[in-house]
């Protein structure tokens, strides 16, 4: 749809960003505990932390598009399109892993109880969590459609902030003994860290920066970057700012890159703007198809990255940064075709 390319290209990256962080996060992990040689180690982690970014602005992406009252046809409508959307995702997927996991890993899985607990507490596959994400903040949007209804940018950017704050707030050391109070980690509650960002990403739809400021902005997000790639893990970080803005999804400087790349995105990212050139038929041709499947390659990706680990295709999950890269091509490659293939089928398409 003109006007809405950035969306595509930001749910690329963000996807392929996702893909990337899973590749790489087990060997920047053993690069921080000094189990791999330091070059490998810190480029895993180069390439993992300045993706931090990814799972905030798949929300905001999210709230761009299901918050827009045009598109609103009644509660009644929405949820039952939600519904039939995220649930057979959400069931499906968590029994694929569940089952892969239990026959893969003896003595992983105790029995139904254990499933339905890792289920509940994310203890499946890193990132199946994202799909309660989407299903709460879905079942709070007829309540805030019509709020949004019949108020303004101002109301929507200041309600965004205050939410975001909650979990920022959650985590600083404000608790007795200098302790984080500390963010609910359940499935019925997943949604509410990202409640902010899912608000944000209505009320900053639309907003293009001057060009005075996007060197400005495009310097913030390398800036970042740079420190969250630094900081994780790093002994040598100041504890305060280890406290006050760690390297995690609830950190301020994260809430700051993840707004930041967002706006970046829509005032590059159009007819006019200095990366128009990515907008194109030609060049939408090929990205819309995928920017429509990344649900499914988000499902999809940590199940192919086990097969390819698992049975030492593609080396152990820790392995040199030359492996990672590879393995992270590969992995995008196998998925994305996977994915759109599957697509076709009816029945596959719907948890996809």
């Amino acid at each position: 749809m003109p006007g809405t390319e950035w969306i595509s290209w930001l749910r690329c990256v963000a996807v392929y960003g996702v893909v990337l962080i899973h590749t790489v996060g087990a060997t920047a992990t053993a690069g921080a505990d000094g189990a791999v040689g330091p070059v490998d180690g810190w480029v895993a982690r180069a390439l993992d932390l300045p993706f931090v970014w990814v799972v905030p602005v798949f929300v905001m992406v999210s709230g761009a598009l299901t918050l827009d009252p045009a598109r609103f046809r009644g509660t009644g409508e929405f949820v039952r399109k939600r519904v039939w959307r995220l649930v057979p995702a959400l069931v499906v997927w968590n029994l694929v892993y569940l089952t892969y996991l239990g026959l893969t890993r003896p003595g992983w899985l105790a029995g139904p109880a254990d499933a339905l607990q890792r289920v509940l507490v994310g203890q499946v596959a890193p990132h199946l969590y994202f799909f309660w994400i989407v299903l709460g903040l879905s079942l709070l949007t007829p309540v805030l459609v019509p709020w949004i209804d019949r108020t303004g940018r101002r109301e929507w950017v200041l309600a965004g902030v205050v939410a975001y704050a909650v979990p920022i707030l959650s985590l600083w050391p404000l608790g007795p003994g200098g302790e984080p109070v500390g963010v609910t980690h359940a499935a019925w509650t997943w949604w509410l860290p990202y409640l902010g960002a899912y608000l944000l990403g209505w009320g900053l739809r639309g907003v293009r920066l001057p060009t005075r400021w996007v060197p400005v902005l495009l310097a913030l997000v390398l800036a970042l970057a740079v420190l969250l790639t630094w900081q994780w893990k790093n002994p040598g970080a100041p504890a305060w700012l280890q406290d006050w803005a760690g390297a995690h999804y609830y950190s301020p400087t994260v809430a700051l890159l993840s707004v930041s790349v967002y706006l970046l995105a829509q005032t590059l990212v159009r007819s006019g703007g200095a990366l128009a050139v990515l907008t194109s038929s030609r060049v939408m041709a090929l990205v819309d198809p995928v920017g429509r499947a990344t649900l499914g390659i988000f499902a999809v990706h940590f199940l192919v990255l086990l097969v390819v680990t698992d049975t030492g295709v593609l080396g152990e999950p820790v392995s040199s940064w030359p492996l990672l890269v590879l393995r992270f091509l590969v992995v995008a490659a196998m998925t994305t075709g996977l994915v759109l293939l599957l697509r076709r089928v009816p029945v596959v398409r719907a948890v996809l």
